[in-house]
């Protein structure tokens, strides 16, 4: 038997990844759309892939799942701003912020993120309440800078943990 959604809810207390904004443009009327979203990973090398988790009732669901390829802005210590604005409902964000187009790629971009992904979509697999969506990386560009993290509702960074007095800090 699956656990209570209670007990779900404290698994997401896991740090997550870099936070980053997903965007495509709707296949019917060229409309940028996209999210927050902090499940992004990389997948493989060779061929270079990366993958996202995405809500069945994300009101950009319909339109990212059918796009033929979709941008990965991850974001910089300084935009939790713009991570704010994507994670909400509705059309208002998109006036809001400014796009940079991808070099290679049909795809909108968040500008001066620490990177800036152009991936082809190549698989959607349905699970649970989500689709994973797996995408071939044609295009990136990065900077330097610090990435915005995620962790238990609240954005922040990183900060190494200082090495013990006689610990070894080669590894």
């Amino acid at each position: 038997m699956p656990v209570s959604g209670e007990l779900y809810k404290q698994l997401g207390r896991a740090a997550a990844g870099a936070v980053c904004i997903v965007a495509a443009y709707d296949r019917t009327t060229d409309a940028i759309v996209g999210l927050t979203m902090s499940s992004f990973v990389t997948l493989s090398f060779d061929p270079p892939m990366v993958m996202f988790a995405l809500q069945q009732n994300a009101d950009s669901y319909a339109s990212v799942v059918s796009s033929r390829a979709f941008g990965v802005s991850l974001l910089a210590c300084t935009q939790s701003e713009v991570a704010s604005l994507f994670a909400l409902k509705g059309r208002d964000k998109y006036e809001r912020t400014s796009f940079a187009q991808g070099h290679s790629l049909h795809v909108p971009l968040i500008p001066e993120s620490l990177a800036q992904i152009e991936c082809l979509t190549v698989q959607i697999l349905l699970s649970g309440d989500h689709a994973v969506v797996i995408g071939v990386v044609e295009a990136a560009q990065t900077q330097a800078g610090e990435p915005l993290l995620y962790y238990a509702g609240q954005y922040g960074t990183f900060r190494p943990l200082q090495a013990e007095e006689g610990a070894p800090t080669d590894r």
